[in-house]
């Protein structure tokens, strides 16, 4: 029997592509002062502090309104986009996040039309509420930097080294301490391809720590 150990696991931050086929209608109409979707969008402020949870810069706000967006009919219909520190997704998407990641989202339903007038597709605004932190080692960690406030900044590279003790089997998570980007494991990437998931993009970031 071979004693080799086996090999890490991967871990990745999901993106979207950039393919956007739509525009806001009414982005300075969600808040009562203009701050667009609301994660420190134009100076607009969180009630607790950027690391505190379960608030944090992940929750959906109470908006005005619906967020309304407006498609171009000539562009193909992603499964989803990322915004912000937000995504917006399909049907198929919200399906798939529901059965794989199901306490790992909150989501509000947007309006959509065609810029034709057509009827839009349906899109929800999805954030990923799933939120750790200290759930990287950073002493074995070299590409990352923690600022005074506790955050980390990051200079490139795929070492991150996640801690399972903390993550503690999640697919679908942020960091408190970064959380602008999206992380996955290896199996819900793969999902997103079996699942045929248009517009998802994914960049390896680093490995589960071994125990």
């Amino acid at each position: 029997m071979s004693s080799a150990r086996a090999k890490p696991k991967k871990v990745y931050m999901l993106y979207s592509n950039g393919n956007y086929g739509w525009e806001f209608a009414n982005l300075d109409s969600l808040q009562p002062n203009g701050g667009g979707l609301g994660l420190n969008h134009r100076g607009t402020p969180w009630p607790d502090s950027m690391l505190d949870l379960p608030r944090g810069p992940w929750r959906i706000p109470e908006y005005l309104e619906k967020p309304k967006l407006i498609f171009d009919p000539t562009r193909k219909v992603q499964d989803i986009y990322s915004v912000d520190y937000f995504l917006f997704i399909s049907d198929k998407m919200k399906r798939l996040l529901d059965e794989f990641a199901p306490k790992s989202c909150e989501y509000l339903l947007c309006e959509t039309k065609f810029s034709n007038g057509k009827v839009g597709p349906r899109i929800w605004l999805c954030s990923v509420v799933d939120s750790y932190l200290n759930a990287v080692d950073v002493e074995n960690s070299p590409l990352i930097r923690v600022t005074r406030g506790g955050g980390y900044m990051i200079s490139g590279g795929a070492d991150w080294c996640f801690l399972p003790n903390v993550l503690r089997g999640a697919q679908l998570f942020r960091l408190v301490e970064y959380a602008v980007a999206f992380f996955c494991d290896q199996t819900f990437k793969d999902i997103c391809k079996e699942k045929g998931i248009k517009g998802a993009t994914f960049r390896q970031v680093g490995f589960l720590k071994q125990l």
